[in-house]
């Protein structure tokens, strides 16, 4: 029997999608990514900028960003871009807002964006931490 050559064009690109899915898999792409705890999570805040020494540690519950401070008083924010972190020192607490255990965070640039924060218990302490940094 002959098979219709529609059948083989199908073969061949299923064959093709899970050769890429495989790829992607194996390159570590598609993952979800979180902070593994505060050590971490100081080790990021210290490695982003020259002479940032973490004092304290706001951790999101769920791992997809944090709040740094410095033994300066400075606050770092680092949130998840794909399957990294970036960070970003905060210089004012405009674009902050406080809901409960949620704190909404925002750097002021436009690219960076804001993120939602679970801070449990710890969000009212880091929302007085940003109000010292200024409007």
């Amino acid at each position: 029997t002959e098979v219709p050559m529609a059948a083989l064009e199908l073969a061949a690109a299923l064959t093709a999608i899970g050769l890429l899915v495989l790829l992607a898999v194996a390159i570590g792409l598609g993952g979800d990514r979180r902070l593994g705890g505060e050590d971490e999570a100081r080790r990021l805040a210290a490695a982003s900028l020259a002479g940032f020494h973490p004092a304290e540690v706001g951790l999101d519950r769920a791992g997809i960003g944090a709040l740094v401070r410095d033994d300066q008083g400075r606050i770092m924010l680092i949130r998840r871009h794909g399957l990294h972190f970036v960070a970003r020192l905060l210089d004012s607490h405009a674009g902050s807002r406080l809901d409960q255990n949620f704190l909404v965070v925002s750097s002021g640039e436009r690219r960076f964006g804001a993120i939602t924060l679970d801070l449990g218990a710890q969000a009212q302490v880091w929302v007085t931490h940003l109000r010292r940094l200024g409007a």
